[in-house]
């Protein structure tokens, strides 16, 4: 028997906030990116201090907060090269809020 999935596919029930915050390195133009169970994305955040505090994982200097919308946010995710399939909404490392972009 068919059956219909009420979400078939992981992220579309989450609301994200309409202004994010990613973490960017501007002399490379390289974004910050995160691996969870094997999906990787676009590290987001909802507020500055969050990605800031992300950024201090990385093994890099000169690294900055920018505030982005959502769709702004996808579009950078897009634009990655693979594996990034997703937007990551970090606010909890422990269970990150996941979009599909491809």
């Amino acid at each position: 028997m068919n059956q219909t999935l009420d979400c078939p596919i992981l992220g579309l029930d989450t609301d994200f906030p309409n202004r994010l915050h990613v973490v960017k390195h501007p002399p490379s133009g390289k974004f910050g990116c995160y691996c969870h169970d094997g999906v990787h994305g676009l590290a987001c955040f909802s507020s500055e201090e969050g990605a800031f505090r992300f950024a201090e994982w990385i093994d890099l200097s000169n690294m900055a907060s920018e505030e982005v919308s959502f769709d702004e946010a996808r579009e950078i995710a897009k634009a990655r090269p693979l594996p990034i399939v997703s937007l990551m909404l970090l606010d909890n490392l422990e269970d990150p809020k996941i979009h599909f972009v491809r």
